[in-house]
């Protein structure tokens, strides 16, 4: 094992610490204070962008319950490799923005239509026109509301005048290219010292942080249920589903898997379903690339989701290449033997949580003792290739059904993509009702 894999572990630990966070965020306080600035956060704003017509909505309340500035940023054009999936994400995006709004009351087209990209510029070209103005944001409603509504914006543009289209795509190209450079790659996304909060999934990680800079502040209670979307409740009881199957995409290499992985079963186990959990191959080791920018914001992301959650994460050993084909190897072993739940938590939590690495055989073997599984019957499977079929298998079915990255979770005609859905999930469950016989 190399040297750079040895200190990887340790690394992340320090990354993904609370007191390096803590260290951070009271040093932006600080440069505040000193500069007697009011708290600002960027919104990067894409109008053909579902999950920032939803952010939008929410916004006015969120600055004006704590006092924050919303400095807008349009965007339009994205760097295509942090994409792999374009067209994919697209749908997957618009049918993922119709549930969040039904769940949380927001409007959103339900007979939706990604709009063209002809309709897409015209309305940032108002935008832009206006982007500075105390008002931008309730334009911009008015704007993505008629955009995505399909009504004509000739109307608008006449109304609020537009930026000229050579200037507005000279803009909005260098703003793509910026956007790389400052370490992010979602629009729906606010900036606010230091740190990024993609969409109304992590509107509730901003309002705590802004509870503890403004804790004399007499606010009230949250203006929006933040977060709900993602958490667990556990309180509901539907006979109907009971015995049903609740399918999970899962990866040993994401993180969002971790995260989702023994929630998945919290949730089966209350509901009585069976949680059948089908193994993928990481996005890299399927020929995707994962930009530097990108798995950084994605090891940060998820370090607080899992404190949010209280699943233990930071000290991390990457099992990409040997350390994930060994254990999708032991997976039929596991099965075999009646532990697959348990070889599951225990490889994940080694991998996430423990720095244990998975390519080397006295790891696995950790691994299997914590699972209660015997290393010297388990590691006559490493050589197996059976894994593989499954694994594209699973694959082939997760793109099928509309998504192409794990954790993806599917309770029947229903999927969703991420464990920010879990709760969204809960609510589908319990919601559902067995089919008339007749």
């Amino acid at each position: 094992m190399s040297l750079a894999h040895r200190l990887m572990p340790w690394v992340a630990r320090l990354l993904t610490s609370p007191g390096l966070l803590d260290s951070r965020r009271r040093l932006h306080e600080l440069q505040r204070r000193l500069r007697r600035q009011p708290h600002i956060a960027t919104f990067y704003c894409r109008v053909d962008d579902p999950y920032s017509v939803l952010l939008l909505q929410w916004l006015p309340a969120f600055a004006r319950h704590y006092g924050v500035q919303i400095q807008p940023r349009l965007m339009l054009y994205l760097d295509q490799q942090m994409y792999p999936e374009p067209e994919m994400l697209a749908q997957l995006g618009c049918r993922d923005a119709a549930a969040l709004a039904r769940f949380y009351g927001l409007d959103f087209p339900e007979h939706w239509q990604p709009p063209s990209h002809d309709r897409a510029l015209l309305a940032t070209q108002i935008l832009l026109r206006h982007e500075q103005d105390p008002a931008f944001l309730s334009l911009a409603t008015e704007v993505c509301k008629a955009l995505w509504n399909g009504d004509d914006l000739s109307a608008l543009a006449n109304r609020h005048g537009r930026q000229p289209e050579d200037q507005t795509r000279m803009a909005m190209e260098a703003r793509r290219d910026q956007f790389l450079r400052i370490g992010h790659y979602l629009t729906g996304t606010l900036h606010y010292a230091g740190e990024w909060y993609w969409g109304i999934d992590r509107l509730d990680h901003l309002a705590r942080r802004m509870d503890a800079l403004l804790p004399d502040h007499n606010r009230g209670n949250w203006p929006a249920p933040y977060g709900a979307a993602k958490s667990l409740r556990l309180t509901g009881n539907n006979a109907a589903v009971a015995g049903q199957t609740l399918e999970l995409f899962f990866s040993f290499r994401s993180p969002y898997s971790w995260l989702a992985l023994q929630r998945a079963y919290q949730l089966a186990d209350h509901y009585g379903l069976e949680l059948q959990v089908r193994p993928v191959l990481p996005m890299v080791m399927r020929g995707l690339s994962v930009p530097r920018a990108k798995r950084f914001y994605i090891l940060s992301d998820a370090a607080r989701e899992a404190r949010l959650h209280g699943i233990p994460f930071g000290f991390v050993c990457d099992p990409v290449g040997p350390g994930v084909e060994r254990c999708m190897a032991l997976w039929p072993f596991a099965e075999k033997e009646g532990r697959l739940r348990e070889f599951l938590l225990s490889a994940a939590t080694g991998i996430w949580s423990q720095g244990i690495n998975t390519a080397s055989d006295s790891g696995l073997k950790q691994i299997c003792a914590q699972a209660g599984l015997d290393w010297n019957r388990a590691r006559r499977w490493l050589g197996d290739r059976e894994w593989i079929e499954r694994a594209t298998a699973n694959r082939d079915a997760m793109v099928s059904a509309g998504s192409w990255g794990v954790p993806s979770l599917r309770f029947g005609n229903t999927l969703f993509w991420g464990q920010d859905r879990l709760g969204l999930m809960e609510t589908t469950i319990n919601n559902h009702r067995s089919e008339d016989p007749s």
